[in-house]
């Protein structure tokens, strides 16, 4: 196959990214005051009034590796993830 044809990974977070999306409306009905949701492919662990605290459990849950932290209430907010957070 011709390296132009040749299939590239998708983005980062692109299965994390469309399952926010598509739970976002249940998210901000569920949590009224607002907050951070950790998801990791399909999963959505939860969410976490403080960034800080959304992060900490994920890397409980799922250790060294990608997962996304996103503000529930913000579309267009920056996204948060970690991977290899302890190579530093």
């Amino acid at each position: 196959m011709p390296e132009a044809e040749q299939k590239q990974p998708p983005p980062p977070l692109v299965t994390e990214m469309n399952v926010f999306e598509r739970n976002q409306p249940q998210l901000q009905h569920d949590n009224p005051e607002g907050g951070f949701v950790v998801i990791n492919g399909e999963e959505i662990l939860g969410v976490w009034r403080a960034r800080v605290d959304a992060l900490r459990e994920g890397i409980e849950k799922y250790g060294n590796v990608q997962f996304l932290v996103r503000d529930i209430n913000e579309s267009d907010e920056p996204v948060n993830f970690t991977r290899n957070i302890f190579a530093c």
